[in-house]
This record gives structure tokens, C-alpha cells and sequence, in this order.
């Protein structure tokens, strides 16, 4: 599926991850927030990428594969008990970003907004996929559906 995401970038941003990458990059999600539709992307910036995904997770991937997301969230997620692990696990599958388990994020963005838990549980969505062998997950946001790609490997070009 060809995505695009929309940039004041002159080359095609690329995918980062980790704490490093934010610091240098501003890379707050992992990756690069995009869409299936060009108009949308080029309602964000003047340059328009495309990036060619092969495989996208959705709502009932992530809940096919709970156990494992649940795995990865209890080593990362310090100071949650077993039940909010789980809680925890299920909203993410179920992208449903909310504040009810802001005490247990630690949000990479230090702007402030009432979202910025949301784009941590974004960024944790986007992590889970990646560990999962997708190149992108779709999420829920004000355009509809758009796609957090995460394999480092994916390149876009300009269009």
C-alpha cells in the first residue's frame, strides 16, 4: 500500500527509533504519522513523501496477539501492576488513546497539551506493531484512519 506523509523536509524523513532519535529529531511516535489519501498529506506541509508499506496491523491483529503485547508492555511500563498491564494492553489493541492511564506513561513530548499522553499510547501502538513484524499500524485520528509507519527499513520518495 502506498502511503504519504506530508513534510517542510527536503529530503524524505526517515524512521527513527528511540529516545536518541527524539532528542535529535523530534521523533516523538517512532516513526512517521501518514496517510492513504496525497490531499491529506499536503494539507500538512509543501512535500509530499510516498512510502511503500507491505503489511499494516489493525484493531483485531493487535488483539490476536494480546499475550504478546502484553509481554512487551509489563518491560516497558515500570510501576504497573499485572491488571493495569493487561488494561493497558486491550485499550492500545483497541486504540483507544485516552488519559485514564497517564500515571503510568511517561510521554517523550514535553509540550503541553491535554494529548500528549495520547501520542505516548500512539507511540507504544506504533512499537507493538513494530515487534510484531508490521511495517505500519493503522490508528484513528482527526483525518479517519492514518498509518504510523515503523520499519526503519521503508524509505519514502518525493512526489
Amino acid at each position: 500500500m502506498k502511503l504519504y506523509h506530508g513534510s517542510y523536509e527536503t529530503q524524505a524523513p526517515g524512521i527513527k527509533i528511540g529516545i536518541l532519535a527524539f532528542v535529535s529529531s523530534d521523533n516523538i511516535f517512532d516513526g512517521i504519522f501518514a496517510s492513504a489519501d496525497i490531499q491529506i498529506a499536503a494539507s500538512h506541509a509543501s512535500n509530499v513523501y510516498a512510502y511503500d508499506v507491505e503489511s499494516i496491523a489493525d484493531n483485531a491483529d493487535l488483539n490476536n496477539k494480546i499475550d504478546d503485547v502484553i509481554a512487551f508492555l509489563a518491560t516497558e511500563i515500570n510501576g504497573a501492576d499485572d491488571h493495569e498491564i493487561e488494561a493497558l494492553a486491550y485499550a492500545l489493541a483497541d486504540d483507544e488513546c485516552n488519559a485514564n492511564f497517564s500515571h503510568l506513561l511517561t510521554p517523550r513530548s514535553c509540550a503541553e497539551h491535554d494529548g500528549v499522553y495520547s501520542w505516548e499510547m500512539q507511540r507504544l501502538r506504533g512499537r507493538i506493531a513494530a515487534i510484531l513484524g508490521y511495517d505500519a499500524v493503522e490508528m484513528n485520528d482527526e483525518h479517519g484512519n492514518s498509518y504510523l509507519i515503523v520499519n526503519p527499513g521503508i524509505r519514502g520518495i518525493k512526489c
